[in-house]
């Protein structure tokens, strides 16, 4: 398949055309080897769909193409918060979905079929704690994409899985060290996980570990620090990868570089002398700013996001939006939601639903929802924190 059928393969995912560093990745016309970079994009210009969909592309739809000979057989996305693992897990499933619906409109058929179907079927494992990923390890000649958090993939990647039998540790050793894709994205919040996978790669690629197969990785931040990747065995960044000047200058990223986003101190502060009515005083706050802007109707309603740096505020301040008997949030009207770690999973499912759902709601929150999270308000109120 040339450029065009890739550009048609990614709006079919999607629903809409690739940027031009994304169908670079994906290795246009073609095809290119998989090696390790860096990948430095602005947040909001589709970094996930970009790794995914360009590895899913050489995998499954390239075959015929010599170098795809380089491209691993595991896409290994490692994430550093259990919210971004959920969220990109929801991504990559109906990024399946929507290429198994509309194969016939591609031309996918016969193994490449069956591959695309074996893929949704068996596709994305999760690996966090307290999720079930199956026996995903009995079939090492299959694709796969596993997403998980740094915790569960570094550990079996440095044969110490976290959360599993000890008697098994060779096993995930040898996957995640051999014919892999690593992808670690958000890696500003990764603290130490990012030298680690600098460190793998270098043993990887230096004859220190032998290997099976392309084993490269590529990092993703839209704030990337190229000095913390230079480690004994890594002593080099790899290439980088960045949006070209005409990209920035149109479309969506010129968009998102001229937005203008007014910023203001919030007249209720915390201090001593007002700390027992704080939460209160913000509540009625966030009620008459969120009423203002729902005098200004937008077509996907209107959000505003709360995020405080205590849980205890946070249910503090959702208590006084929907609690007691004359709460401040009429429910007909606006939906409220209340995100923060302690959640059990049927609990924050049906509040992040609120989240990246429409109409006029408000989200009252924790640092849970700062990084990465893929989600725009038109009212943003936070504390301030280191």
């Amino acid at each position: 398949m040339n450029r065009l059928d890739y550009d048609c393969f990614f709006q079919a995912a999607t629903g809409h055309p690739p940027y031009d560093y994304q169908r670079s990745l994906a290795g246009g016309e073609s095809g290119r080897s998989c090696h390790s970079q860096l990948i430095k994009v602005p947040t909001g210009l589709g970094k996930t769909a970009a790794v995914a969909l360009a590895w899913l592309w050489n995998d499954l739809m390239s075959q015929s193409a010599t170098s795809n000979d380089l491209w691993p057989r595991r896409l290994v996305y490692c994430l550093p918060m259990r919210t971004l693992v959920e969220q990109t897990q929801a991504e990559v499933h109906k990024w399946l979905q929507n290429l198994l619906s509309k194969s016939i409109e591609l031309g996918i058929e016969g193994q490449l079929l069956e591959d695309l179907k074996w893929l949704a079927e068996n596709s994305p494992i999760i690996l966090m704690g307290g999720e079930d990923a199956g026996e995903w390890d009995v079939h090492p000649e299959k694709s796969a994409i596993l997403i998980g958090t740094q915790d569960m993939l570094l550990s079996r990647a440095l044969n110490r899985g976290y959360g599993m039998s000890r008697y098994r540790w060779p096993m995930h050793f040898g996957l995640l060290n051999n014919d892999c894709l690593w992808v670690m994205d958000e890696t500003q919040l990764m603290g130490v996980g990012v030298e680690t996978s600098a460190q793998l790669e270098g043993f990887r690629h230096d004859g220190k570990m032998p290997i099976f197969g392309a084993c490269p990785t590529w990092w993703m931040s839209a704030t990337l620090d190229e000095a913390r990747f230079a480690t004994v065995d890594h002593p080099k960044p790899a290439p980088q990868l960045e949006l070209s000047a005409g990209e920035r200058a149109a479309g969506r990223p010129k968009e998102l570089f001229e937005a203008k986003k007014v910023v203001a101190p919030c007249p209720v502060t915390l201090s001593a002398a007002a700390k027992d009515d704080y939460t209160k005083r913000l509540a009625t706050l966030i009620h008459e700013r969120h009423q203002a802007l729902v005098q200004k109707p937008h077509p996907s309603g209107t959000l505003t996001l709360v995020v405080l740096n205590r849980v205890s505020r946070a249910r503090e301040v959702y208590d006084a939006l929907v609690g007691g008997k004359k709460p401040l949030c009429d429910p007909s009207k606006v939906k409220v939601a209340l995100i923060h770690s302690r959640f059990r999973r049927l609990d924050r499912q049906r509040h992040e639903s609120i989240l990246f759902g429409a109409g006029d709601r408000i989200v009252i929150a924790t640092q849970a929802v700062e990084a990465g999270v893929d989600v725009s308000a038109r009212l943003l109120i936070t504390e301030l924190a280191p």
